[in-house]
């Protein structure tokens, strides 16, 4: 399990230890680490340092000596996240890009690229805080980690700014891949999601990460405005076109000129004005209402909805032929409750914006509070739990928002799961496999040590083993 790149490195080094030095050779480097040629005394091994040049600049840093399992020297670094990032990690990111491939899968990748398109890892490591994640990397806990030490730029958040649009499982990171992939084009995006879930901040990132980045994003929602004025809404209209009419106004359509349109809750709009969008999607011109002139524009539609497009096809209330325009390129975007961890690092996230915002020094959530948010089916989406924890930091006056702070209110269905929150046992069994994997990582499986550490025998700690299947973890 390798979070750490690794680069070849067989430049010239020398090894300080005490009053002697010594010449030799590197092999790899990594941020942890570079493994060395065998070339140094045995004696040398707790206080050492090792001098050597990156990018043309001479480099000195404190380290350790050891031998590795496959009897090879390598001086683990004794420095702080700060100089690291500086140093080797600098050298590491530049020596990435310019292999134009990801460390961990090989997959190609481009200069702008903050994680890899295909594996999803981190390859830029010149910030402090990536280094911290990494050297106290736990398994286990690397995105509660992650959202603590740089929420702005290692989670999945450089999609729009905008840390609504966080996510870490592989749905989300498939969405991601999507914008990204999208963002290149012109052509028309169908999003399709509950009610929450985020389309609008999926549209925007889209256009932010386009070459219409520059030009407006405007939003129409096709549910709010009523029909008999969605067409005006869309196209505009000359003066005189209708009573109330007293001035020519330009439609939502000619202000995204050179931008982008984002028709949102597309499901709702009228079956007589589909024809009209369907129309302007062939062709990129209109007229106003009420005008005789034809116009142009250049606008790149982005539709979303909450409605089952098919079956509305199917029921006579939406054009198949719109329908196809639409979805040339098509996203959907996953419930919250299918997004696993997301709805607890967003909550996370959420308690700390809003308790700042209001002068509050909310330090987080209890563990009761967590496991009342992982159990909650959130028909509502990300739009319903901002609202719960917007409303548990104005209320609370503790230090920690805890379960009854939320305004969650569980069915009778979600009952049973809620319950599981005050389960002795399950908290026992949870505490049990998290230290033993803790234990098996610490000590590579060395089940002696592994018993000492957990003070058990070690009969009990083969027992263990089997009861939560751990024993296939490989580090490297």
């Amino acid at each position: 399990m390798r979070i750490s790149p690794r680069i070849q490195f067989t430049e010239n080094i020398i090894l300080e230890c005490g009053d002697e030095a010594f010449e030799t050779k590197g092999v790899d480097l990594s941020l942890q680490g570079i493994k060395i040629e065998n070339t140094y005394p045995e004696y040398c091994k707790d206080n050492v340092k090792v001098s050597f040049e990156l990018n043309g600049k001479p480099v000195t840093l404190n380290g350790k000596l050891y031998r590795n399992e496959q009897k090879e020297m390598v001086i683990v670094f004794k420095e702080s996240p700060e100089k690291i990032a500086e140093t080797v990690g600098s050298y590491i990111t530049n020596k990435i890009y310019e292999s134009g491939h990801c460390p961990f899968c090989e997959y190609p990748i481009q200069k702008t690229d903050k994680y890899c398109p295909k594996c999803g890892m981190y390859l830029n490591f010149s910030s402090s805080n990536v280094i911290k994640v990494i050297n106290d990397f736990k398994l286990g806990k690397v995105i509660e980690k992650l959202t603590q030490e740089e929420k702005d730029s290692i989670v999945e958040t450089g999609i729009s700014n905008n840390m609504e649009m966080i996510g870490t499982n592989e749905k989300m990171k498939e969405v991601f891949h999507l914008i990204r992939k999208y963002a290149a084009t012109d052509y028309p995006v169908l999003i399709v999601g509950e009610t929450g879930t985020g389309k609008e901040l999926t549209a925007r990132a889209i256009h932010q990460k386009s070459n219409r980045a520059n030009k407006p994003f405007i939003v129409v929602n096709c549910a709010s405005i009523p029909s008999e004025l969605l067409e005006a809404e869309l196209f505009g209209y000359e003066k005189g076109a209708f009573t109330g009419a007293d001035k020519r106004k330009p439609g939502k359509i000619e202000l995204a000129d050179g931008g982008t349109l984002f028709l949102d809750e597309i499901g709702d709009m009228p079956y007589n004005l589909q024809a009209k969008l369907l129309r302007f999607l062939q062709e990129y011109t209109f007229e106003r209402l009420g005008g005789t002139q034809t116009l142009k524009a250049d606008v790149r539609i982005i539709a979303a909805t909450n409605v089952n497009l098919k079956k509305a096809i199917e029921e006579g209330r939406f054009r198949e032929d719109l329908y196809y325009r639409l979805s040339v390129l098509t996203i959907e975007l996953p419930p919250l409750r299918e997004r696993g961890e997301d709805v607890v690092i967003m909550a996370k996230y959420f308690v700390d914006r809003y308790s700042k915002e209001i002068g509050k020094n909310i330090k987080g959530l209890t563990k009761d509070a967590i496991d009342l948010i992982r159990s909650y089916s959130w028909p509502g989406n990300v739009r319903e739990l901002i609202n719960v924890i917007r409303k548990a930091v104005v209320l609370t006056d503790k230090e920690y928002i805890d379960a009854e702070d939320l305004d969650i209110k569980v069915d009778s269905s979600e009952s049973e799961n809620i319950s599981n929150i005050l389960d002795i046992r399950k908290h026992t069994e949870r505490l049990e496999k998290k230290l033993l994997r803790e234990a098996f990582i610490r000590t590579r499986g060395n089940i002696t040590k592994m018993a000492k550490l957990l003070g058990i025998s070690r009969p009990k700690v083969y027992k263990l083993l089997e009861k939560h299947n751990i024993g296939e973890i490989h580090i490297k």
